[in-house]
């Protein structure tokens, strides 16, 4: 799947028509059209719309079985804005990032090239295309099911340090000012043994898991227990991006039920403080808590 964003009608029509023709396998393409003046791109009714069309269309093919899950991934191509952060805000960070740079430049005449048609068909899927062997590479980490893996973490509850989340780290990716890579070398690994963590590690096996600035430890349940990934008809905007945290990050599909069992090691947790997604601040007292990619804490 690939969304676009922040092109004028009707030219976001026939770049999204060139690329449902141009590129293989073809991708459903999902848009709406934006104002005319930078700043005026990403208004709030233009982003829901768009969230509500990914979500529907996810739940769509979940209540249909479709195997292997359908999108299998989710591009979102936009022009840089002023206002830019509301979308990507509100796309955090379920949505593989492709900017758009050159759309947002103008021509000799004033005019700028996001209104171009030609230009913006040939720029996009060049864009696409050049995203494309970077988000390979992402999706063989993130499918990987590898516990060394930091993309996985959830963001507002893996302290990267006393002031920094890998909600921050990440936004420092989407918004290339790191590297895909950065993570890895950042954060702290722990070698532990089935006698730190017995719920989690199988008796004689061992196995680096990540630790972060509170000491915390967040090994990945294989169990994969949770909740069903639904949608009431009449669910709110929050309630879509929360399923799409959920399912999808930087547009790669999640086992359904994956989450982390975090936890100290030779300790519970007492009045432990998460922020969960739907119930805010939450203290937790118990042996760990379950915190899921969209930061719902289950306990």
């Amino acid at each position: 799947m690939v969304v676009l964003a922040g092109l004028p009608f009707p030219v976001c029509g026939a770049v999204a028509k060139s690329i449902e023709t141009r590129l293989a396998p073809t991708p459903r393409v999902i848009y709406q059209p934006s104002g005319d003046q930078s700043g005026d791109f990403y208004r709030e009714p233009t982003v829901e719309m768009l969230i509500r069309s990914i979500s529907d269309y996810a739940v769509r093919q979940i209540k249909a079985s479709v195997m292997p899950p359908v999108p299998q991934h989710i591009f979102l191509a936009y022009v840089p804005s002023a206002d830019e952060e509301r979308l990507l805000r509100e796309f955090e960070f379920f949505a593989f990032p492709v900017r758009l740079e050159r759309l947002s430049d103008f021509d000799e005449h004033g005019r700028q090239l996001r209104k171009n048609q030609g230009v913006a068909e040939q720029y996009t899927i060049t864009c696409l295309e050049q995203a494309s062997a970077e988000f390979s590479a992402v999706k063989r980490r993130l499918s990987s099911g590898s516990t060394k893996e930091p993309l996985l973490l959830p963001p507002r509850n893996f302290f990267v340090s006393a002031a920094e989340r890998m909600a921050d780290v990440y936004k420092d990716i989407t918004h290339a000012r790191l590297p895909w890579s950065d993570p890895i070398n950042r954060l702290q690994r722990v070698m532990v043994t089935a006698q730190d963590l017995p719920r989690n590690i199988r008796p004689d096996a061992r196995k680096e898991v990540f630790s972060d600035h509170r000491g915390l430890f967040f090994p990945h349940d294989r169990s994969e227990h949770g909740p069903a990934r639904e949608l009431a008809e009449n669910c709110s905007h929050e309630e879509r991006k929360l399923f799409l945290r959920s399912c999808y990050r930087f547009g790669v599909p999640l086992e359904n039920g994956y989450h982390h069992d975090v936890q100290f090691i030779s300790r519970g947790l007492n009045q432990v403080e998460f922020e969960c997604s739907v119930a805010g601040t939450t203290r937790v007292t118990g042996t760990h808590a379950n915190i899921y990619p969209n930061d719902y804490v289950r306990t």
